[in-house]
């Protein structure tokens, strides 16, 4: 059996038991769990400028939009079958065929066991991996958002700090 044909096989196998334990629910909350995150992180990064600006409302929707685009470029970009891929790169060569439709089959038996020391070992990996492919798009994004909210603020001339001047009488 050509090699690509079997990956098809074991990333399809390992997509159902990975359905069957629960844990494309459990990475999709995760990820909207990191949405909840970055909005926040963007609203309270927003909120501060706005505290020091007191914008007309051609620069309220400028800074709104650049609250958009930052919450656009910190987006998860990992479908679920990428998600799929990815764990079964790192968890699929710890089984073969038969094992994984046994586990499918028989989750509760000694090779479930197998299953849990492997899923605990490939969680590991799975989460590096992720972990290392958003920093650089949450830095970028944060970059760009920071600078895109000090250039709406430089030109909106709105800050809340009055000016002080003197007078001689």
């Amino acid at each position: 059996m050509p090699f690509s044909v079997f990956a098809e096989t074991n990333t399809g196998k390992v997509k159902v038991l990975m359905e069957v334990l629960g844990l494309l629910d459990m990475w999709s909350t995760q990820i909207a769990s990191g949405k909840v995150q970055s909005e926040k992180m963007g609203q309270q990064t927003l909120d501060q400028m706005m505290s020091q600006l007191n914008p007309n409302e051609e620069f309220k929707k400028r800074f709104s939009d650049a609250y958009k685009s930052y919450m656009k470029k910190v987006v998860a970009p990992w479908s679920p079958q990428e998600i799929v891929e990815v764990w079964a790169k790192y968890y699929g060569p710890n089984f073969t065929e038969e094992e994984l439709d046994k586990l499918i089959e028989f989750y509760t038996s000694e090779l479930g066991k197998k299953d849990v020391a492997a899923t605990k070992l490939t969680m590991v990996q799975f989460t590096e991996h992720f972990q290392k492919e958003v920093q650089p798009i949450y830095a970028k994004a944060t970059k760009e958002y920071i600078e895109e909210l000090k250039i709406v603020a430089s030109e909106c001339k709105c800050s809340k700090k009055k000016s002080i001047t003197t007078s001689k009488k």
